[in-house]
């Protein structure tokens, strides 16, 4: 199995940078999305987590173009509502359900490919990391859902708190895509094993 690291490193840096010159994001989703698509291509058609994320990458390079045109921390009242539901909200939420998706199934070949490496620095700081990412970002997620029943005081100490923690985590999931692609041993290796 050939993961491309560098080339998922930069798809992951576009879906979290968003940057908006007028109404167009420079640093598109749908292309984020599709570098990490094309960091698999060496990924085997036997890997069940591999041919599961190259299909939810599609799915998700179509369904967040709407991403490019309009930003997301935008309030979907703002965008509009169909029936009392913010569509955008909902739109939101779903593309970062899907997002925990796609990073916990790259956790998976991270580990197939770590652990054929033999490296126990490199496998128990790619499980720690697993743990500490899924486990902080489903919390965020979940209260997330429940945050519009807050008061407007207790939503800004929510966000005061979770934004630059979700960031942080984000920025230790780039650091060791980082590592990996930087790691001697890895470059041009070929393993087979599934994940």
């Amino acid at each position: 199995m050939k993961i491309n690291f560098k080339q998922m490193f930069w798809g992951f840096v576009f879906i979290l940078l968003e940057i908006h010159l007028i109404y167009v994001d420079i640093l598109p989703e749908p292309i984020g999305y599709y570098l990490i698509f094309a960091s698999l291509v060496g990924v085997p058609s036997e890997s069940r987590s591999g041919n599961l994320l190259k299909k939810l990458l599609i799915v998700l390079i179509l369904i967040s173009i709407p991403t490019v045109f309009i930003q997301q921390n935008v309030n979907g009242n703002e965008v509009g509502s169909f029936v009392g539901i913010p569509i955008w909200d909902t739109y939101t939420f779903l593309l970062e359900i899907f997002k925990l998706v796609i990073v916990f199934l790259v956790f998976q070949l991270i580990m197939t490919v770590v652990s054929a490496l033999g490296d126990e620095v490199l496998i128990s700081r790619s499980s720690q990391t697993f743990k500490i990412y899924m486990t902080v970002m489903l919390l965020i997620t979940l209260i997330h859902t429940f945050a519009m029943n807050f008061s407007r005081d207790i939503i800004m100490g929510y966000l005061f708190f979770t934004i630059p923690l979700g960031l942080f985590m984000e920025i230790m999931f780039l650091v060791l895509l980082r590592k990996l692609h930087k790691h001697k041993e890895l470059q041009g290796l070929d393993f087979n094993k599934d994940g």
